[in-house]
């Protein structure tokens, strides 16, 4: 358990003042501030600079509050370890992923874990990779799970996986037939897309600046699930997603998986990663375990190859 300074000294952090901190602690503002003082003459150096909108840490003190942090989260770990041996209370997984993961794969692995393991409950955030990796690194989640066109840094890579990107047409579309497409293929026809910013349209706009190829764009959205109803309204047009969620489309809904032949347009990797130098629970070591196992069973299905229907 962390002693009563770091404590104060957390609560600043997350509040941005001190008395904001005071309030959440029960404390009075002067009670907080001794015990900031005591840090900073412990450390010599100053953990906060004040300003008058609050408390900002200094760059010394975002590397005690990453400390603190982490002895924090073991302590909460510990103890919802020893309640898992004696399989008394609930233990809590937090969990951050982009769309492509959040939306369906990790709904169902959720459900099925608690079948076995009922006194799991679980948090699911769905961000972009920069925040889940942030929210890695700060220990705000115990797993995070996206897209990346870089080698993860500063956090535990537990699992990578190389991902195709699909092209997903109504089964009459003109390509359903082609035992194989490319971009310059898919040029004749309206194109929808993820917004800018992500991961699946960085990798597209970049293959077709190589390719040379001009898509049409007719339709722009944030969500996989808009672009899937788009899709299937539309005899004419092609979306673009990655593997692991095109399995969950083609399972709910009448689209066709096309393979694309441009091999530039295959180097997104799944990462999941965990945070540095920390221990997680079993529970979640057990969610992973079963997530990886579920994602190396997938790599092993067959795909609706357009071959097989020429």
């Amino acid at each position: 358990m962390l002693n009563t300074a770091f404590r104060y000294f957390l609560e600043v952090v997350d509040s941005g003042s001190l008395t904001g901190a005071a309030s959440r602690l029960h404390v009075a503002p002067s009670a907080v501030s001794r015990m900031i003082r005591k840090l900073e003459d412990e450390y010599k150096t100053l953990l906060f600079e004040r300003h008058g909108r609050g408390m900002v840490l200094t760059e010394a003190g975002e590397i005690l509050a990453t400390s603190a942090r982490r002895g924090q989260l073991e302590a909460e770990h510990a103890r919802m370890d020893i309640s898992d041996l004696r399989r008394v209370g609930k233990r809590h997984i937090r969990i951050s992923a982009n769309q492509a993961f959040g939306m369906e794969l990790l709904p169902r692995l959720m459900a099925r874990f608690q079948k076995t393991e009922p006194d799991v409950t679980f948090h699911l955030t769905l961000a972009r990779a920069t925040e889940i990796h942030r929210r890695i690194q700060d220990g705000e989640d115990d797993i995070g799970l996206y897209y990346s066109l870089r080698p993860a840094v500063d956090v535990n890579l537990q699992y990578s996986r190389r991902m195709r990107v699909l092209a997903l047409v109504k089964e009459d579309h003109p390509l359903a037939r082609k035992a194989s497409i490319s971009l310059k293929d898919i040029e004749s026809y309206p194109v929808g897309q993820m917004s800018q910013g992500t991961t699946i349209r960085t990798i597209v706009d970049l293959c077709c600046m190589q390719a040379n190829v001009a898509l049409t764009t007719v339709f722009v959205s944030n969500n996989v699930t808009s672009l899937q109803n788009f899709c299937l309204e539309r005899e004419d047009v092609v979306v673009f997603f990655g593997e692991l969620t095109a399995t969950s489309v083609l399972r709910q809904c009448g689209l066709v998986a096309l393979l694309i032949s441009d091999p530039q347009l295959h180097q997104r990797h799944l990462q999941i990663i965990t945070m540095e130098g920390r221990e997680m629970p079993n529970s979640a070591k057990r969610f992973l375990e079963m997530t990886i196992d579920h994602i190396e069973h997938k790599r092993d299905q067959p795909w609706d190859d357009p071959g097989d229907r020429a």
